[in-house]
């Protein structure tokens, strides 16, 4: 679909509302409580509403005034954080989704769902890895002072564990901070991953139920099958994690957000597998429980995922179609 972007006052003047909400919403993090911290889970949300409801150059303009303002004011540093974390992976799955018009054409007729996606990771896997070459330049704190903080928060929790006895008397407290500390970057890419995701499908149900959504929104149950080449990127970074230091933490970087991706194909062929099924609903529930609470069974929809991209399963079944409205 072409991008029906118009700038006139009204829509200029709602682009920059959503870039400044985008913003406000990111900011919050830096008064360091947990509400602030759930509360910038939604930062990519203005910007996502704002692309899909009027269009991608408005959405572009939301994502720099939000980038623009934070980098004046709290620092620099922090509008770099929201413009390639936050603000970049949400236009560039918009842009995807939207068919990536440009000159008048749309460069994507089909697949729209497995390029969001694509996008969506690539680009935090790329910030990330930014991030972690910055600090390891960096000479002075000013890189590295927020994921010291994360890295101090996160050995306060181990050495509590140590003293209730969770590790054992075998496990070395100071084995598991550094392995810890090495897949912390990841950790990082793989949860704003999944930020970026919810905050999309969210948009898209906003956008539509009030009517202004001006795409034929995908199929993502019968559509999204991601590259295989992504699958040669994951094996690149599972590689590299292996080796110590900012190169290791780098391989991590890349492989955790395109393992999640993967979850996200297997989730979608699950999906497939169960439509028209009376049970559907209660599995589903339950998978998505399960996920939620122990995070572990992600792994096997990556796994379902990664032999999706070579069996296509999807193609060997016949389901029905989407529900009417269903996004």
């Amino acid at each position: 679909m072409t991008n029906r972007s118009v700038y006139s006052p009204a829509n200029f003047a709602l682009a920059i509302g959503g870039g400044l909400s985008a913003a406000l919403l990111f900011a919050v993090l830096g008064k360091g409580s947990f509400e602030g911290f759930l509360l910038s889970h939604l930062a990519p949300l203005p910007i996502m509403i704002v692309c899909l409801a009027l269009g991608v150059s408005q959405g572009a303009t939301a994502a720099i005034v939000g980038t623009l303002g934070l980098s004046i004011w709290p620092h620099p540093l922090f509008g770099m954080a929201f413009g390639l974390l936050v603000a970049l992976p949400a236009w560039l799955s918009c842009y995807a989704c939207a068919g990536a018009p440009f000159r008048g054409r749309d460069w994507l007729e089909r697949g729209t769902a497995r390029w969001a996606v694509t996008a969506q990771t690539l680009a935090v896997a790329a910030a990330v890895a930014l991030f972690i070459g910055m600090a390891a330049l960096s000479s002075t704190g000013t890189v590295t002072e927020p994921l010291a903080y994360l890295q101090e928060q996160m050995n306060l929790a181990i050495e509590a564990m140590k003293t209730e006895g969770v590790f054992g008397e075998k496990a070395n407290p100071e084995d598991i901070k550094r392995v810890m500390r090495q897949a912390l970057p990841a950790m990082v890419a793989g949860h704003m991953l999944l930020v970026q995701a919810i905050n999309l499908w969210l948009a898209a149900r906003i956008v539509q139920f009030s009517g202004m959504l001006q795409i034929t929104w995908p199929d993502i149950a019968a559509e999204l099958a991601l590259p295989r080449w992504l699958a040669v990127l994951l094996v690149i970074g599972f590689g590299l994690s292996f080796v110590d230091g900012p190169v290791g933490a780098v391989g991590l970087s890349l492989a955790a957000p395109i393992a999640l991706a993967f979850g996200f194909q297997g989730l979608a062929v699950t999906h497939y597998w169960l439509r028209g099924s009376a049970a559907s609903v209660l599995l589903l529930g339950l998978i998505y429980f399960c996920i939620g609470v122990f995070g572990a069974p992600m792994m096997l929809f990556s796994i379902l995922g990664l032999a999706d991209v070579v069996l296509r399963f999807r193609e060997r079944s016949t389901r029905s179609p989407r529900p009417d409205g269903a996004v």
